[in-house]
C-alpha cells in the first residue's frame, strides 16, 4: 500500500513538472502582441532602402535589417544605428551567417532609424521612417466663400481613428470648436476615416486658419486649412478700379483736346486781326500818296 501512494505521488510530481515545462515553451513560442516586427534586405548595391511605418498606437517595434550578396564575403563587418541623422549606438562588429549579415534593434519613440554596414570601404543603409499617419488633401490655396453661404471643410486618413477633432486658431491659441452648443453654426459629419465641418450663414469674422485633428498616442496628425470670407462687392473691386484708371484717361483726354481747340481759336483771331490792320494801313498808305499827287499837279498847273 506505501509503495503504491509512493508511485502515485511521484506520477503527480512528473504531470506537474512536464505541465510547468509546458508552459514556458509555450511562452517562449507565443510572439509578443505588443511587438510589430519591420525589416528591409540590402544586397550590395549601393542602394539607399526606405520603409515607411504608420504607428496608430504605442507598441515595441523590432527593426531588422539583412545584408546579403556582397562581394569576397568578409567573415565580419562593421554595423551601426542612427537616429534623426546622429549616431545613436556604439559601432558593433557583424559577424557573417549563412552568407548573411544581421543587424537589428528595438524602439518606441517615432523618428528616422538607419542602419548602415561598413565593409571594404563601402557602405549599404536602409532607412525606417516611423511616423504617425498623416491627414491627406492638403491645401495650398485658400477656401474662398461669401457672406450668407455654407461651406464644408473635410479632412480624410487612410486609418480610421479614435476620434476626430476641430479647432479655429485665435491668434495663436487653437480654439476647440464644440457644434453642440452651436448648432446654427457648425455642425460636425464623422464618418470613419472622413470627417466634415460644415458651416453656416457665414460672416466676415468666420475668416480664419482652421484645424483638423487625430489625436494618436505618440502624436498629434494635424491638418491645417485656410477660409476666407468675402463680401459680394469684392470680386467687383478690381472691375471697379479698372474703370476708374479709364474714366480718369478719357477726362485727360477730353481737357486736353479741349484746350489744344481753345489755343487754336485765339490764334486764329490774333491772326485775322492783322490781316484787317494791314490792309487799313496799304488803304492809308494809297490815300495820301493820291493826295500828294494831286496837290502836285495842280502846283505844276
Amino acid at each position: 500500500m506505501a509503495f503504491i501512494k509512493i508511485i502515485s505521488v511521484r506520477l503527480l510530481l512528473l504531470v506537474l513538472y512536464v505541465d510547468k515545462m509546458n508552459a514556458e515553451n509555450a511562452s517562449e513560442i507565443a510572439p509578443d502582441i505588443n511587438l510589430q516586427r519591420r525589416s528591409a534586405v540590402l544586397k550590395g548595391q549601393g542602394l539607399v532602402v526606405v520603409e515607411e511605418v504608420e504607428i496608430l498606437q504605442a507598441t515595441n517595434i523590432e527593426l531588422l535589417c539583412n545584408l546579403t550578396d556582397i562581394s569576397n564575403m568578409p567573415l565580419n563587418i562593421t554595423g551601426y544605428w542612427m537616429k534623426d541623422g546622429e549616431i545613436d549606438l556604439h559601432q558593433d562588429t557583424v559577424q557573417r551567417k549563412n552568407s548573411q549579415y544581421f543587424l537589428n534593434r528595438t524602439v518606441t519613440d517615432l523618428g528616422n532609424y538607419s542602419c548602415i554596414f561598413s565593409y571594404l570601404g563601402k557602405k549599404e543603409m536602409a532607412t525606417f521612417i516611423l511616423k504617425v499617419p498623416t491627414i491627406k488633401e492638403k491645401r495650398d490655396k485658400p477656401i474662398v466663400s461669401y457672406i450668407g453661404d455654407t461651406v464644408t471643410l473635410s479632412c480624410e486618413i487612410k486609418h480610421e481613428p479614435n476620434t476626430w477633432k476641430w479647432y479655429k486658431v485665435n491668434n495663436t491659441e487653437k480654439v476647440l470648436i464644440n457644434a453642440t452648443d452651436r448648432p446654427q453654426t457648425f455642425e460636425i459629419l464623422p464618418n470613419g476615416n472622413v470627417t466634415k465641418l460644415k458651416m453656416f450663414n457665414l460672416s466676415l469674422e468666420d475668416s480664419g486658419t482652421y484645424i483638423c485633428s487625430v489625436e494618436y498616442p505618440k502624436k498629434v496628425s494635424e491638418l491645417h486649412m485656410e477660409l476666407k470670407v468675402l463680401s459680394f462687392t469684392e470680386p467687383l473691386k478690381p472691375f471697379l478700379a479698372i474703370a476708374a484708371e479709364v474714366i480718369i484717361l478719357v477726362l485727360v483726354i477730353l481737357l486736353y483736346e479741349h484746350r489744344s481747340h481753345s489755343q487754336e481759336s485765339n490764334s486764329t483771331t490774333v491772326t485775322g486781326n492783322g490781316v484787317n490792320f494791314e490792309q487799313i494801313s496799304k488803304l492809308t498808305q494809297e490815300d495820301t500818296n493820291g493826295v500828294e499827287e494831286a496837290t502836285t499837279r495842280q502846283r505844276k498847273v
